[in-house]
């Protein structure tokens, strides 16, 4: 078969490299208003644009109440209604809303415990930055750091901490042996029941029974991304159940079919050759 060229349909043009974006859940070109990104840069308000139209429509600024900088999110969501979003930096999880631009979050949430919290035994919490973000079927906000802990959050992040739990000692004990230096992807099952963590520098995807928060259901071998770069992870519905398909750096994409069905490591049930590899190296 002949490979398509592939053109974009707008570039927006960004003061400063862009960290992280997110698409309206709603997104329909048929409906102009729906067709909006946001995205955060370095030492600016998050931003809010359409893709059909090169320019701003609105900004949140996210700034240290202590120094009055510009906080830069590493990890941005919509809400499933698009009505709010949240963004992900270190050691803070905020919510905004939509509707209000201008202003800052509406909610700012530590991840770190505070010393009275500690005092009292409430010292569950996890630091770093949050590089990766994801909700459940049912509002439960998953994120996940480069510091490689995932926490569980009720009430679509604006709530209690359900659960924390490292992923380093499951990637990297002998049964595994998957790897990983920092997370860049959370992602849920349709059913809400699994959560699926993946790292850079990983050759796997490390699967968890949230039933029983943080405890490792299996691994998904032979992802083959050894690299700093964030490669994408996706789950695709299926009449049987879904898969994982999870691309590699040497240009093969890999399908694990229903990974919470069994424990323990599980293999690709196919692959296909996507192109060549030679950009994805680093």
């Amino acid at each position: 078969d002949t490979p398509h060229d592939l053109t974009p349909y707008l570039t927006l043009p960004s003061p400063e490299p862009i960290y992280t974006s997110t698409i309206y859940p709603l997104f329909n070109l048929q409906g102009p208003s729906t067709t909006l990104i946001l995205s955060t840069t370095r030492d600016h308000p998050i931003r809010l644009s359409s893709v059909l139209h090169p320019s701003l429509l609105a900004s949140y600024p996210l700034v240290s109440p202590t120094t009055e900088a510009y906080i830069t999110p590493h990890s941005i969501l919509f809400t499933p209604d698009g009505t709010h979003f949240v963004t992900g930096s270190d050691s803070l999880i905020c919510c905004f809303d939509i509707s209000r631009s201008g202003k800052g979050p509406i909610t700012r949430m530590p991840t770190i415990p505070s010393k009275r919290k500690k005092i009292v035994g409430g010292g569950v919490g996890m630091k770093g930055i949050i590089s990766a973000l994801a909700w459940s079927t049912d509002t439960i906000l998953a994120a996940g750091t480069f510091t490689r802990s995932v926490g569980l959050y009720d009430s679509g992040g604006q709530g209690d901490c359900i659960a924390v739990f490292s992923v380093a000692h499951e990637a990297n004990d002998t049964e595994t042996q998957i790897g990983g230096s920092g997370i860049t992807q959370v992602l849920w099952s349709p059913c809400g029941r699994y959560l699926y963590v993946a790292e850079r520098k990983s050759n796997g995807i490390i699967v968890y029974d949230i039933r029983v928060a943080g405890k490792r259901l299996g691994s998904l071998q032979g992802r083959k991304s050894d690299t700093n770069q964030r490669l994408g992870v996706d789950i695709v519905q299926t009449e049987q159940g879904h898969e994982i398909w999870a691309g590699g750096t040497d240009g093969v994409v890999r399908v694990w079919q229903n990974p919470g069905e069994e424990e323990g490591a599980k293999d690709p049930k196919w692959e296909w050759k996507a192109h060549d590899g030679e950009f994805l190296q680093g």
